[in-house]
């Protein structure tokens, strides 16, 4: 009830605020005769607030999605390496070798289909080193080229 009251005295002052700006401009209009129609209209109190409002909408979308690209999907790329890192050792120790491919890793598992891209939806590369006794798990990372600064590697 509160908030259907507040609402209804912010549309009200801003219709006020909307007619007195319309009143002030038929008044500059009549004084020289110069028709003002883009400052009767889009300058209105209402178009203001609503431009306002979409331009904070779109600032917050972008810092938002960058500040995702940036911090977040790298932290959840290394867990889920981390966990496939744990996998793969856990396959070893059980069929004594590692496995050929992602796809031999994640079997028919459904929980494990995200395993075959990273958080900015890329594959990763896994290979097999050492003679077989290593492996390495990249995703390519931010800038999507593997080989760069922002790789993200299994720890092995």
């Amino acid at each position: 009830m509160l908030e259907f009251i507040i609402t209804t005295l912010a549309e009200f002052g801003l219709i006020r605020e909307d007619f007195k700006h319309q009143k002030r401009i038929r008044a500059k209009e009549k004084q020289d005769g110069v028709k003002r129609p883009f400052q009767k209209y889009a300058l209105q109190p209402s178009a203001l607030l609503f431009l306002c409002c979409f331009v904070l909408v779109v600032v917050s979308s972008i810092v938002f999605f960058a500040y995702q690209r940036k911090a977040i999907f790298p932290k959840k790329t290394k867990k889920e390496i981390a966990e496939m890192s744990g996998r793969v050792e856990a396959f070893k120790a059980h069929f004594n070798t590692y496995p050929n491919t992602i796809n031999e890793l994640i079997g028919n598992n459904p929980m494990r289909q995200s395993w075959k891209t990273d958080a900015w939806d890329r594959a990763y590369q896994y290979t097999i080193t050492n003679n077989g006794n290593k492996f390495i798990i990249i995703s390519a990372g931010y800038d999507g080229k593997f080989h760069t600064k922002d790789d993200i590697t299994s720890s092995q």
